[in-house]
């Protein structure tokens, strides 16, 4: 199973579909990207800061290996290392870049992949929409998210 955590980003509409196009899943785990390109898998997610950091970090990685004398391998050392780093850290701070921005954590969800994890979202997040008979109808929901009336297929359906 895969695991994303769900933010929503400040100021958001009460108009629901606005509100779902906005919303950002981030894949809980390593990143093989981030582990295999590193710092073009920070830039690429306009994680300027933390590419800053990660240059930092391994220049001074690098000058205390070379004080210990590590010698030749020292820059595969220093490479490896931040690889790992990025790697395993890399979706935490695509997370806490979203913090800073003022996103609010909404949820965890769990599915096969990133599809089915926005479907079992989607599916507990909107409201239900009921029809005639009183059963729940399929289609999108249109209005506001708090409006007292479900609109989606069935015009005369209330909530």
């Amino acid at each position: 199973m895969i695991i994303y955590t769900v933010h929503e980003p400040p100021h958001s509409t009460g108009n629901v579909e606005e509100r779902s196009e906005r919303v950002a899943f981030v894949r809980e785990g390593f990143t093989f990207w981030g582990f295999l390109f590193g710092p073009f898998w920070l830039l690429w997610n306009r994680l300027w800061l933390e590419a800053i950091a990660v240059a930092a970090l391994a220049a001074g990685l690098y000058a205390v290996l070379i004080q210990f004398g590590a010698g030749e391998q020292t820059a595969g050392i220093v490479n490896l290392l931040v690889a790992l780093i990025i790697g395993f850290e890399g979706n935490d701070l695509i997370r806490w870049r979203l913090q800073r921005k003022g996103y609010t954590f909404i949820s965890s969800v769990a599915g096969r992949d990133r599809e089915e994890c926005e479907h079992r979202f989607f599916a507990a997040w909107m409201p239900p929409v009921t029809g005639i008979g009183g059963g729940r109808a399929s289609g999108p929901v249109k209005g506001a998210w708090q409006t007292p009336h479900s609109v989606g297929t069935w015009p005369e359906a209330t909530a």
